[in-house]
């Protein structure tokens, strides 16, 4: 049975939590405690697995305890519920939270979000690989983004365009801001899919005190992962985003799935960065076992971890709330078989454009490269298709 922490300081709070969830009772163990204090008590003597906390707490805040908890209990999820949406009490838990919710929640979206949270602790077998990716607050960015944000930043006037412009080409960035505008802090109907709608939405105060108050775009040092390019990663995540947008143009998609399979494509291996960053002992060895024995990045690390890239990456953005039609192409990218969506979707968009990506000159990200999935694309009714898109993309993918 999966343990459950509530944590407010309000009596009838906890009371209308134990209401609206009692139907669950056979199945979370649930428990209630009144402040960050007995949070941490409880803790120190019973595994969590879902941490759901209020903000503004008398003591120890919201934001404090779950910082507490990230260091202390780096394998729990860690879920804000609280009725203060100002803007600088968001901030403060863009790095110790994975999701945030509003009160009053309904009760069918809190179940939702706790059952999800509960579902991907089920998805990552190797507790090593989990406990990395819950601990993880920011991605790094490439130092040469990170310096031409600051310097947009620093203009009398800065434009919002050209930063997204510059957050959509950044995998770390990109999945930060997108993990805070789709929080239910802000109630939008729909998820928003694209960096620059992101910034537009958040405003230039917001994105700046993200970018340079808080500092929550690390910068990445090549010296820690040998055998690892930040660079070169990057730039193929960024021309893979491309190519997926592409590809759904070209299948006269609707500008939503046009932008969905541009993110998909742009973080589709955001789980190498995690492990580069986060094992940087042990993934320079899982490189260099693909690349003496010729066998992909994805193989190498089945062996070594039990799991892949795909699966850590998808693990992380499931945590964060991005919406699951991004997670699902993050983690099937390499096997679009498993996906249950029939047709044309973020999941084959980026399978296609990652499979011939690797096959443009100058892309050296993954030896040997990924295979083409011809029997699912035909399975679909999509082999006729596979030449106009890899013309699409190995063309002119900049205009």
């Amino acid at each position: 049975m999966k343990t459950l922490l509530f944590v407010d300081d309000e009596p009838k709070v906890l009371q209308g939590l134990q209401r609206q969830l009692y139907s669950m009772r056979h199945d979370w163990d649930m428990n209630f405690v009144g402040s960050g204090t007995e949070a941490l008590t409880f803790m120190a003597a019973h595994p969590v697995d879902v941490i759901v906390s209020d903000m503004v707490m008398p003591g120890m805040d919201g934001s404090q305890l779950l910082t507490e908890v990230t260091r202390r209990h780096s394998n729990t999820v860690r879920i804000v519920l609280s009725g203060h949406a100002e803007r600088e009490a968001i901030m403060r838990l863009v790095g110790p939270a994975h999701q945030y919710l509003s009160k009053p929640c309904e009760a069918g979206e809190l179940r939702n979000a706790i059952a999800r949270a509960f579902a991907l602790r089920d998805l990552l077998c190797n507790d090593q690989l989990k406990q990395l990716a819950t601990r993880v607050k920011c991605l790094p960015s490439l130092p040469a983004l990170h310096q031409q944000l600051t310097e947009e930043f620093e203009k009398e006037e800065p434009s919002l365009e050209r930063v997204g412009e510059i957050i959509s080409r950044d995998i770390g960035m990109t999945s930060k801001i997108l993990q805070l505008v789709n929080s239910a802090f802000f109630g939008l109907p729909q998820p928003i899919n694209h960096p620059t709608e992101a910034v537009t939405y958040l405003g230039t105060s917001t994105v700046r005190s993200l970018a340079l108050s808080l500092q929550i775009f690390s910068q990445f040092d090549s010296k820690t992962c040998p055998g690892f390019s930040l660079d070169a990663l990057a730039n193929h995540c960024w021309m893979t985003g491309v190519a997926a947008r592409r590809l759904a143009q070209e299948e006269r998609k609707d500008i939503k799935m046009v932008d969905q399979c541009f993110l998909s494509g742009l973080l589709h291996d955001v789980g190498q960065l995690i492990l580069a960053v986060g094992l940087p002992g042990e993934y320079p060895e899982v490189l260099q076992i693909a690349k003496t024995r010729n066998i992909s990045t994805g193989e190498a690390e089945q062996e070594r971890f039990g799991a892949t890239h795909a699966d850590v990456g998808a693990y992380l953005l499931g945590l964060w709330g991005l919406p699951n039609l991004i997670i699902e192409a993050v983690a099937m990218h390499h096997r679009p078989a498993m996906s249950v969506t029939r047709e044309f979707s973020p999941v084959i968009a980026v399978h296609v454009a990652d499979a011939f990506m690797h096959q443009r000159p100058g892309s050296n990200t993954e030896q040997p490269p990924p295979k083409l999935d011809a029997e699912t694309l035909a399975r679909l009714g999509l082999a006729d298709r596979i030449e106009t898109w890899q013309k699409l993309c190995l063309g002119d993918l900049e205009n």
